[in-house]
């Protein structure tokens, strides 16, 4: 298994905001292991996924000492923690700027419900 490169790395810049997250894996999902490197969507909470539809913003997990997971293996994560979060469209950056504030609450979502999350930072997202 590779071991993942942190964001901040690869794109010189801070993460665009931190959540603290709870797994809580819908009925569909519920054999699924998440792990560092997943393809997460955020769905913002209230919003429909049919409707609203689901954003690229990809978590990158963080350890108990705030520090990025860097083994990738699936189901290797604490069940409750904190994650960065990066809008992968950079053209995205000011819409999400808009609506994530500190306390906003969403969803991790690949085709249902992988992860319960709270906005704890949105210092990335400031212009």
């Amino acid at each position: 298994m590779n071991d993942h490169t942190p964001y901040q790395e690869r794109l010189n810049r801070i993460p665009d905001f931190i959540v603290e997250y709870e797994i809580d894996l819908c009925e569909e999902l519920k054999e699924a292991k998440p792990g560092q490197g997943m393809r997460a969507d955020f769905l913002y909470d209230g919003d429909d996924p049919q409707v609203e539809g689901v954003h690229m913003i990809w978590p990158e997990l963080l350890d108990k000492n705030g520090e990025v997971v860097i083994d990738t293996t699936p189901g290797n994560i604490a069940k409750r923690g904190k994650a960065n979060m990066w809008v992968v469209d950079e053209a995205r950056r000011p819409y999400h700027a808009e609506r994530i504030k500190i306390g906003t609450k969403g969803t991790w979502w690949r085709g249902g419900r992988i992860a319960n999350v709270t906005v704890v930072s949105a210092e990335g997202l400031k212009c």
